[in-house]
């Protein structure tokens, strides 16, 4: 997916200033499924959309102001066709929170407290966007599609089983450390023991005045 493709998506909803586009890509909630797209990112795709004929541009004056209007071509209407019968990649995604799980057991084995903080955080924010979810969905406002439905009721599914994975951690926590799930080769005995020898000789340094190279 690209930032190009969203934009012919939204343009499919309305014809759409810069601004609009910024509205639309800025929503609460639009993350989980489109990522994340920086304003500066919009007018250069949509500069570059109207170049390869997928747009055009259509000028307006409201309260003396001149605003450009896009709205799509027939070439461009071909393009987000031919994208959504594409099959879709499988979904990759970098979570802050999963890659710090991945490396808790060898640099801060001994603070399960901080890492609990993590989660309970987590919970919150999948708590908070849970109920803008069933808000949107049911604000009477929006114009949300069969498809669009779908693929919020998807976004609400996905953030209760990251709250009920949260609530099972954070009380699995505060229980003693268990051992490694496995280890064969001691990786993680290892890796305390490389952790503790290198921060006793940083201790060491300091004490006796050197320096880092």
């Amino acid at each position: 997916m690209s930032v190009k493709h969203i934009l012919l998506g939204i343009l499919s909803w309305r014809p759409s200033s810069g601004y609009d586009i910024k509205l639309e890509v800025e929503v609460q909630g639009r993350q989980m499924g489109w990522g994340s797209i920086s304003y500066g990112s919009i007018y250069p795709q949509l500069k570059k959309l109207e170049e390869k004929g997928l747009i055009q541009a259509q000028y307006t004056e409201k309260s003396g102001r001149k605003t450009t209007i896009y709205d799509l071509t027939g070439k461009g209407w071909t393009e987000l066709s031919n994208w959504l019968a594409q099959p879709p990649s499988y979904p990759t995604t970098r979570d802050e929170l999963y890659m710090k799980l991945s490396f808790w057991e060898t640099a801060m084995p001994e603070d399960r407290h901080t890492l609990i903080q993590h989660l309970e955080l987590r919970r919150q924010e999948s708590l908070a966007l849970l109920e803008h979810f069933q808000q949107w969905i049911n604000n009477d406002r929006s114009a949300i599609s069969e498809m669009g439905k779908i693929a919020m009721e998807y976004d609400q599914a996905r953030l209760r089983l990251d709250i009920e994975w949260s609530d099972r951690i954070i009380e699995q926590l505060k229980q003693p450390a268990q051992p490694p799930h496995q280890d064969p080769n001691r990786l993680f005995e290892k890796a305390r023991h490389r952790r503790k020898c290198a921060l006793q000789q940083d201790g060491y340094k300091k004490r006796n005045g050197d320096q880092p190279q």
